[in-house]
């Protein structure tokens, strides 16, 4: 059984090298600087409003982490779950632990009007996953401008 608890302080060097495994791997196509990893770090623990990192621990101890944002969205009428980040270590894929995280997110977020997250098309693992989850593809033409 899979336990879901928000990062603490303490389990700083353990999210950092799962975030860099999760963007050197399939799920990402570029690394992002570890400045980021520690301003979500912070912004975690200050509040709960916009984002949580949750630790995902089983009873070999921390097998991943689950990062979610917090918005509202006109178009979907409500709350919006962005999922943005679901690692899990190699040793524990594959264990059910995926779809535990997302009933776990579905039933802490009640009258979120939507559930949203991206996948590199390489990624199809997950992909297979999210649509077992019923998720289906957006037909969106994301971009992005960084600052």
């Amino acid at each position: 059984m899979l336990n879901i608890r928000d990062i603490q302080e303490s389990d700083r060097q353990e999210f950092f090298q799962m975030a860099k495994e999760f963007y050197g791997g399939p799920a990402c196509d570029h690394n992002v600087p570890v400045e980021h990893f520690e301003a979500t770090l912070q912004e975690c623990i200050r509040s709960k409003e916009y984002s949580r990192t949750l630790m995902l621990e089983d009873e070999t101890g921390v097998v991943g982490y689950f990062l979610i944002g917090i918005t509202w969205s006109n178009e979907a009428g409500g709350i919006t779950i962005w999922l943005d980040e679901l690692f899990f270590k190699s040793s524990s894929r594959g264990k059910g632990y995926g779809t535990q995280v997302f009933d776990w997110v579905e039933k802490e977020y009640p009258n979120a009007k939507r559930f949203r997250l991206e996948a590199t098309y390489s990624n199809e693992r997950a992909i297979s996953l999210y649509s077992r989850l019923g998720y289906k593809e957006l037909h969106y033409y994301q971009m992005i401008k960084e600052r």
